[in-house]
């Protein structure tokens, strides 16, 4: 079984795959247990028992997390159950179907003492028709030919699930999926009563204008720019379940080449987003937390995010071996490895660790001691968001412009540099942006490169310590 040998921490306990992970040595004697350990509800491998992973995975970082934080108020059990109450079943009235064949096969080689099959099968569906069993689960047993249920689009999400989103086991991502097609139920109804064969260009009509009416938290429309990549995501899971349910000619997909008005207009860049911090603002936030986070991690990672321009999952997914403190020009390299993916080729680099930056990367290659990662406590999927979360309090009491979030820090970098003089080449070298032509991205020596990233970090910085001075 491929599957279960990349998710981790699972083992087979009295017969049942059960997810069993140790609990941390500083928060032993706050939670009272060596192990975190919950068998899974799904044996086999699949759509659910990936959910199940991810799910207990969350709960398991939630749990010392809370246990780190000093405000573990539960028990660890009621973490896990806390994890299928969020869950259910995710499964399709077809993938039930095909289940429970294989259940009521496997029940039916465990009756013996009677004439022939149908007999069993006769005895059998008594004894769920008693007990009160599912009623896909009795079908199967006494009509196991009878023809199976149309595939709907809940099948067609697990299996986008299953072929597209290879190795998205995390919440966040799934949290995404899941919101598109919570949109998709609240416009047309329940998945698992939308047969792909019955799809019709006025559901995927029907469900554009919706979304496009969508009201967000702050009163604003849903963006058309934000409907298109919704509707992309819901075109791909139809495309996907048309070929692997092998429907070519039996159903066709309306979300192809669906108008979207205003989706191809003039649209906000994301750098218009986002303000850079201003410097009462930073310097209040920066205060607050070196004087009351009680995670030491968090200090350093808001000194490096200030000191660096890095984007937060860039700083969290650091490995101790990323940190260069001993280099003639002392460095960090953000760059790809099996437990986190930068965010494209051009982000691929090497940024000076200059002043406050490399002491705060010195601080924390000692607080790791000999872990792999830089920041143990933030090395999983939803690290990024965690902190990301953590210091966004901070800043909320000093500010409840919305423009001013963490990632403001990358745009207040941005402003230092640019008033520096720095060229734009080291400058995109720096944060991680496109080089543009040929001869900037292809040519020079990576010691080249760094010595002039690490001027221009210098110079950027004393523009910085100017401005946060200044009256």
């Amino acid at each position: 079984m491929a599957l279960l040998m990349k998710l981790e921490h699972l083992v087979t306990k009295n017969g049942k795959l059960t997810f069993r992970r140790r609990i941390p040595q500083d928060v032993l004697g706050v939670i009272g247990k060596t192990f975190f350990q919950e068998a899974l509800q799904s044996q086999q491998q699949g759509v659910s028992l990936v959910r199940e992973h991810a799910a207990l995975m969350d709960a398991f970082q939630r749990l010392v997390t809370d246990a780190r934080e000093g405000v573990l108020e539960k028990a660890p059990k009621q973490y896990a159950e806390e994890a299928w109450e969020s869950l259910g079943d995710s499964r399709s009235e077809l993938e039930k179907w095909r289940d429970f064949k294989l259940e009521a096969q496997q029940m039916l080689n465990g009756v013996s003492g009677f004439r022939d099959e149908d007999e069993r099968r006769d005895i059998l569906a008594d004894d769920l028709a008693q007990r009160g069993a599912d009623p896909l689960l009795y079908r199967a047993v006494v009509s196991p030919q009878a023809e199976e249920p149309q595939v709907t689009l809940k099948d067609a999400r697990n299996m986008y699930l299953k072929e597209n989103m290879k190795g998205a086991t995390g919440r966040n991502q799934m949290n995404r999926l899941d919101r598109v097609c919570a949109r998709v139920a609240k416009s047309l109804g329940p998945l698992d009563r939308l047969p792909l064969v019955d799809l019709k260009r006025e559901h995927a009509r029907k469900l554009r204008d919706d979304m496009l009416n969508t009201t967000k938290a702050d009163g604003s429309l849903l963006a058309p720019s934000s409907v298109r990549r919704e509707l992309n995501t819901i075109k791909a899971m139809v495309s996907t379940a048309i070929k692997e349910f092998d429907l070519q000619g039996r159903a066709t997909n309306p979300f192809a080449g669906l108008d979207i008005a205003g989706a191809d207009g003039a649209q906000e860049i994301a750098g218009e987003l986002r303000d850079p911090l201003p410097r009462c603002i930073l310097t209040a936030v920066r205060e607050s937390i070196l004087e009351s986070a009680k995670v030491p991690e968090l200090k350093l990672i808001w000194r490096l995010l200030e000191k660096t321009g890095c984007r937060g999952a860039e700083i969290t997914g650091l490995r101790v071996e990323d940190v260069r403190l001993d280099h003639r020009y002392p460095h960090i390299l953000v760059r790809w490895h099996e437990d986190r993916r930068v965010k494209s080729v051009v982000s691929i680099r090497s940024v000076p660790l200059v002043g406050d930056a490399l002491a705060a990367a010195s601080e924390a290659v000692e607080l790791a001691g000999g872990e792999l990662a830089l920041f143990p406590r933030y090395a999983h999927e939803s690290g990024a968001d965690g902190v990301s979360q953590a210091l966004m309090k901070y800043v909320r009491n000093h500010s409840e412009n919305k423009r001013h979030v963490v990632y403001s820090l990358r745009h207040n970098m941005k402003d230092w540099l640019m008033t520096a003089g720095v060229p734009e080449r080291d400058e995109h070298r720096i944060l991680g942006h496109s080089l543009g032509g040929v001869g900037n991205r292809v040519y020079g020596g990576d010691e080249a490169k760094l010595k002039a990233s690490t001027a221009a970090m210098k110079k950027a910085l004393l523009v910085a310590d100017a401005w946060l001075k200044a009256q």
